[in-house]
Parts: C-alpha cells; sequence; structure tokens
C-alpha cells in the first residue's frame, strides 16, 4: 500500500479548524504546508488561486463575527456562493483529511482540487449557520479570550480581521479596556474559535497561562521582576 508520508495524524478538514489555522499562516507556503499536511498531495498554485481561497475563509470569519454580535449574516450572499456546488463521496476520506461528503472537481488540476476544499468548507459552514440560526439551543460559536503580547505592526497574519471589525471582540476583555493605550495596542486576543461550554474560555492551557501571565503584570507592574528575582534566588542556592 502507498503511504502519503504528508499526512499529518489526526489532522482534518473542518471549517472552524481551518479558521484557526490561516491564524498562524504568514504566506501562500503555510497554507500549501498545510494542505500537504493535510491531504499528503504538493499542490502547484498560483498567488490568484490561493487569494479565493483566502477569500473564502475571510468571508466565513466576517459572518461568525456577524452571528456573534447580533448582526443579520449576508444569506445571499451565501446562497450566491453555493449554487453550482455539486457533492459526491471521497472513497478516500480514511486514508486523507479530507471528509467523506465532499464537493465535486471539476477536473483532476490543483486548481480545481483546491476549489474543492475551498467549495467543501463552505459547505461544512453553511450548515453551521443553517443550525445556529435555527434554535436558540443549538451550538454557539465563542473566541478564545487567551492574551498575548505582539506590536500590531508585527501582524502579518492572513487571518487577522480588519482593525474596526477586530475592535469589537477586544472590547470584550475588560483587561485591554482598562489598559493604558501604549499597553493595550501590544496586547492582541487569541483568534481561536471554539463551540462554546459552559466552562470554556480559553483554546488552551497555554493561552490560559499567558493571559495570566499578563493579568498579574497589569494588575501588579512589580510583579514579572519579582518572579524573576525568587527564580534567581533558587538557582543560586542550588
Amino acid at each position: 500500500m502507498v503511504v502519503n508520508v504528508g499526512l499529518e495524524k489526526g489532522l482534518k478538514l473542518r471549517w472552524i479548524d481551518t479558521l484557526n489555522e490561516e491564524t498562524g499562516w504568514t504566506g501562500d507556503g503555510d497554507v500549501l504546508d498545510w494542505l500537504y499536511k493535510l491531504t499528503g498531495r504538493r499542490l502547484n498554485l498560483s498567488s490568484g488561486e490561493l487569494a479565493t481561497f483566502f477569500e473564502q475563509l475571510g468571508f466565513m470569519r466576517e459572518q461568525v463575527t456577524s452571528l456573534h454580535f447580533g448582526e443579520s449574516p449576508a444569506l445571499e450572499c451565501l446562497q450566491e456562493r453555493l449554487q453550482g456546488i455539486s457533492l459526491t463521496i471521497n472513497e478516500e476520506h480514511d486514508l486523507n483529511g479530507l471528509p467523506l461528503l465532499m464537493a465535486r472537481q471539476a477536473s483532476n488540476s490543483d486548481a480545481d482540487f483546491l476549489k474543492s476544499v475551498c467549495d467543501t468548507l463552505l459547505i461544512q459552514f453553511a450548515a453551521f449557520l443553517s443550525e445556529a440560526l435555527d434554535s436558540q439551543s443549538s451550538p454557539k460559536i465563542v473566541r478564545c479570550e487567551g492574551l498575548f503580547r505582539e506590536e500590531q505592526q508585527e501582524r502579518k497574519r492572513l487571518g487577522a480581521l480588519p482593525a474596526q471589525r477586530e475592535s469589537a471582540w477586544r472590547a470584550e476583555i475588560s483587561l485591554i479596556h482598562e489598559a493604558e493605550p501604549r499597553v493595550a495596542d501590544e496586547i492582541q486576543r487569541c483568534e481561536d474559535l471554539f463551540v462554546l461550554s459552559s466552562k470554556a474560555k480559553f483554546c488552551s492551557d497555554a493561552c490560559r497561562f499567558a493571559t495570566f501571565q499578563i493579568s498579574k503584570q497589569l494588575k501588579e507592574p512589580g510583579y514579572m521582576k519579582e518572579k524573576q528575582r525568587r527564580y534567581r534566588n533558587r538557582k543560586e542556592k542550588h
């Protein structure tokens, strides 16, 4: 049996996971590496072909933002994007990270393969959005409340929202709102999205710990210096 060495165990094509992956991408090479890990297939794609993929992810991210803040999602635009998509069964779904139900490819070209991936994500998202709008008890998507430090000019990740939209998410975090403007500019909110649960606020323990550290620094400016002093003292004793 031929083994696709590019496959990363456990990596699956899901719309919300893809949006989270995108926030770590800084260029075309990152998405090509991700596709390789997902499918084991090295794709030769132009920047224009990838731009269409990024635009689709941006559309979904904007609809999540609209839904979260009680705005009306762009359903007519979603309908237009869904037109012409036909479905097929991915018979090799157990050999790659692609789902059983996929958007059909028009050809075997790399560009059409990417379009199939792109359309599959849109179908998944449309199913989620339909459920979210139909039922008050349906799963809701929220954003991690984790914080990290990074200068605004350093932010070159492809999944970042426009500043005006990002400011609405930032306004939910009291620590950012209460910090001095100079300090607040350095504090960013984690972009990861996940399904709401009764206690979940963070996407990971690492995000929780980083947020705790920032919170302590803001409330107790001498916290880090004191922590470092204690650490040095422990090392000297040993």
